[in-house]
């Protein structure tokens, strides 16, 4: 079962059980996948799961913004919303883990520079862990 078809039969659900809040972000989330099929009509489930991860960080970004400006409510809607998206993600790395995977690319190849060391790093992890954790690792082992 593909990643849309999983949505679209949640979003069955959530419409069955009367789950607004859930009905709606399931809707965004078939929107946001429907609409990068119209440049890419042949989309795999990577990429589908490519355009998850993107809301996710949308997510996150918007709840660090709403807390900050003190706007509890939408943080918490947002937070609902990146809970959701998430549960469609498959599991991320744990720190421990990631550091380990760093220090294995690190280690077999000297890089000239960061952009580089991450690009290595980022072909063996992408979609296993978060960015902004490998970016952060990779620049306390890299300088």
């Amino acid at each position: 079962m593909s990643v849309l078809d999983t949505l679209q039969a949640d979003m069955k659900t959530a419409m069955k059980a009367g789950d607004a809040k859930r009905l709606s972000a399931i809707r965004m989330l078939i929107s946001a996948v429907r609409y990068v099929t119209i440049d890419k009509p042949d989309m795999t489930d990577a990429d589908m799961l490519d355009v998850l991860r993107r809301e996710a960080k949308k997510r996150r970004e918007s709840v660090q913004a709403y807390t900050d400006a003190g706007r509890t409510e939408q943080a918490e809607a947002e937070q609902f919303e990146l809970a959701l998206i998430e549960s469609y993600l498959p599991a991320q790395m744990d720190e421990r883990v990631v550091r380990t995977k760093v220090q294995e690319v690190l280690g077999a190849t000297h890089y000239d520079n960061f952009g580089l060391a991450m690009q290595a790093v980022m072909k063996e992890l992408k979609g296993k862990a978060d960015g902004g954790l490998v970016s952060r690792i990779v620049k306390e082992l890299y300088t």
